[in-house]
């Protein structure tokens, strides 16, 4: 059997929406799984040289773990298989690589084992993965696509309006493991950080969903987590200053370092210069996709 998954980039928190928001972005990575194949992992694109090939990354262990989850009483192993990789979203940056990697493995192991792919089985790939990997707000979006409001383990879903259009600036040479980031976040926040925050997140949803950029510009600003993780990359600090200025909305996508940005009529992201990538990335519908060869 020979099945290929393939699963978005995601941009988790969306400023004020900390551990809630999550948004699907059209920038994939693909995993091909492969009985008939010689047993091995391998990898290409974004950090093949840094990721296990003895079946210690995320996808081997979310294949396993779909297993021990699914298999029934009678505790089917996983069988001898070719794993392989194509990696175009970068690790480490804030853009879901892990989510990603759990959701592919979670997906393709519910495959080797028959299991159907409707709104039930999506629930299902989603708790195992949300699980596995401890980020519910990226894999939300990973396995449903669009704008993703995570509370209590529930996940709904919201269509983004044609008028978003999503940049992410992503630093070359910079990285935040999401566990530093965490770290440095406060145990307590004022009182009004927290009320500010419940109502920009609220103003978030209506203009992504609405596409009413001029308010996404006011309501994209968050008080728990964003002036914390910019303090430990100063240079990605200047460039939010500089769009800010520019009359661009943006944000830290997920923990940092990458931004996420949304560019309208009248304000254009200004060139962030030398070791960033910029990619234009549509908002994607869909989230996690398997198919059979």
């Amino acid at each position: 059997m020979r099945f290929t998954a393939r699963v978005p980039a995601t941009s988790a928190n969306l400023g004020p929406g900390f551990d809630c928001f999550g948004l699907a972005l059209d920038l994939c990575n693909e995993v091909t799984l492969d009985t008939e194949a010689t047993p091995g992992v391998t990898w290409e694109g974004e950090g093949a040289a840094e990721l296990p090939t003895d079946g210690r990354d995320v996808v081997s262990r979310a294949i396993r773990a779909a297993f021990e989850r699914w298999s029934g009483p009678e505790g089917r192993e996983v069988p001898p298989l070719s794993l392989h990789g194509v990696n175009r979203i970068p690790l480490a940056r804030g853009l879901g690589s892990s989510s990603a990697a759990a959701v592919a493995g979670v997906a393709l192991g519910r495959a080797l084992l028959g299991l159907p792919g409707d709104e039930e089985g999506r629930a299902e790939t989603f708790a195992a993965a949300a699980e596995l990997e401890g980020h519910p707000d990226n894999a939300a979006p990973a396995v449903y696509g669009g704008l993703t409001v995570i509370a209590d383990g529930r996940v709904r879903r919201f269509d983004v309006h044609p008028w978003v259009r999503p940049v992410v600036l992503i630093p070359e040479h910079l990285r935040v493991p999401t566990e530093e980031a965490r770290r440095a976040l406060p145990a307590r926040v004022p009182l009004a950080d927290a009320v500010a925050n419940i109502a920009h997140a609220a103003l978030v949803l209506a203009a992504l969903t609405s596409g009413d950029l001029e308010l996404l510009a006011a309501a994209l600003r968050d008080r728990l987590h964003e002036e914390v993780r910019l303090a430990l990359v100063p240079p990605v600090r200047e460039v939010v200053e500089e769009a800010r200025r520019a009359g661009v909305p943006v944000c830290v996508s997920g923990s940092g370092p990458s931004l996420l940005a949304f560019e309208r009529e009248g304000a254009v992201l200004p060139d962030p210069g030398e070791g960033w990538r910029v990619l234009r990335l549509p908002v994607r519908p869909v989230g996690v996709e398997v198919r059979r060869a």
